[in-house]
């Protein structure tokens, strides 16, 4: 009786260690599932943060995926920026009144601007302290090549401090058979450089003070877009026009480095007027370019041209205009035509030693450009008027790859 009372109680010290084991390994088991958590957690946690810190200061893949903007419209969050640093910038001044006489709205537009631009107090600040973020300088270049043409033709290239030198093709070593065993000749390109340095264009737009708080964006919209219409005009003109004199701070544009280089193609003496040019003047300038520049120029034109071009269609060959090419763009005999509005109009009064057409690959030219374009504003320089002073500034330059990629063509002189 008592060897199996021992054998049971032996049985069941067996089963409660057993059983003990069991629970051991569960903790085990729950402890290692609740570290795989807790690292989950922890990864989860700092995914959350890097959205977090993203959204903040303005992720350009963020806020492109949440806002991308229209054609000739900047992104919500762009003019947005723009209006609440002036906000910042009247409330830097003390003078936050004039945006808005009721101190609610005030509060309002102050509170939403800190919070937009991540601000924790009222200190300060100048547009040195909060610069036009990167993303939002590239949304205004966007903007102003959908207005222009110079910064969607050239080539960019960043000014640093000083002067830049990019390259410029000279003369070209030529290639020529050579005989077994023979010595190669050598031929020696001639580089040169070109010239780029800051210059200055800009202007001060007048802002009403009456901006409430729900016109944020609309006026923001109209910062961008009033400032990337007027730097497109600017850089238009001096891209093409710019004569070396010291309108142009010595800066040569298109037209004047194809005068000065024989790459003009003038009218007959007496046709003085812009409809006195004829469908060969505007073929003739295709035979002051490079060849290789033919696979790929294009017409400038001003767009008041569009009727007379159609006049140079027969009916044998219709094609020589095309309203609609095949790029979605008119074509002059099979090349395509960009619309400017600073060459000279279509007109039948005399304008002598005006430029009607430019011909060309103009992204042999580089077109020069020091840092962003800037937007500052100032409550005091109207303060008789009681508006605001928006300023805008870029510093740009352009200069030639080779002569031969461009020509143009001019009404006779008087």
């Amino acid at each position: 009786m008592q060897i199996e009372l021992i054998e049971e109680f032996r049985t069941g010290l067996t089963e409660i260690k057993q059983g003990v084991t069991r629970t051991e390994q569960n903790v085990s088991d729950l402890n290692t599932a609740l570290k795989a958590v807790q690292d989950n957690h922890d990864n989860l946690q700092a995914d959350f943060n890097k959205i977090h810190r993203a959204w903040l200061h303005g992720s350009t893949l963020q806020r492109f995926n949440a806002s991308t903007p229209r054609p000739g419209l900047v992104s919500d969050d762009c003019p947005r920026f723009l209006t609440n640093q002036l906000i910042v910038a009247c409330a830097k001044s003390g003078r936050l009144e004039i945006l808005s006489q009721s101190a609610a709205t005030r509060d309002a537009l102050l509170h939403g601007a800190r919070e937009f631009l991540g601000l924790e107090s009222k200190a300060a600040l100048s547009t040195i302290d909060i610069p036009l973020p990167i993303e939002y300088s590239g949304e205004l270049r966007a903007l102003i090549a959908q207005f222009g043409v110079i910064r969607r033709a050239m080539f960019p290239y960043p000014i640093g401090m000083g002067t830049s030198k990019p390259p410029r093709m000279g003369a070209r070593p030529q290639f020529a058979s050579i005989a077994m065993s023979a010595a190669f000749a050598e031929g020696s390109p001639g580089i040169t450089f070109a010239s780029l340095e800051s210059h200055k264009i800009g202007g001060l737009v007048r802002v009403p003070r009456e901006i409430e708080e729900q016109s944020v964006v609309p006026m923001g919209q109209f910062l961008a877009r009033y400032g990337a219409v007027e730097f497109a005009r600017a850089e238009d003109k001096w891209g093409f026009l710019a004569d070396g004199s010291a309108t142009y701070e010595q800066v040569k544009g298109v037209v004047q480095v194809c005068t000065d280089n024989g790459k003009t193609t003038v009218l007959s003496a007496t046709k003085t007027a812009p409809s006195d040019a004829v469908l060969n003047d505007f073929r003739a300038m295709r035979l002051n370019v490079a060849t290789p520049v033919l696979s790929t120029g294009r017409y400038y034109l001003n767009a008041t041209w569009e009727q007379r071009l159609r006049q140079f269609k027969t009916q044998a060959d219709p094609l020589i205009y095309n309203q609609q090419g095949p790029n979605g763009r008119p074509t002059l005999d099979g090349y395509d035509i960009i619309w400017t509005e600073v060459l000279q109009p279509y007109g039948t009064n005399a304008a002598p030693s005006t430029t009607i057409a430019v011909f060309g690959d103009l992204s042999f030219w580089w077109m020069g450009e020091h840092l962003s374009p800037r937007i500052d504003t100032s409550d005091q320089v109207f303060f008789i008027n009681d508006q605001l002073a928006v300023r805008f500034i870029e510093e740009i330059d352009f200069d030639y790859m080779d002569t031969a990629a461009a020509s143009a063509l001019q009404t006779a002189a008087a």
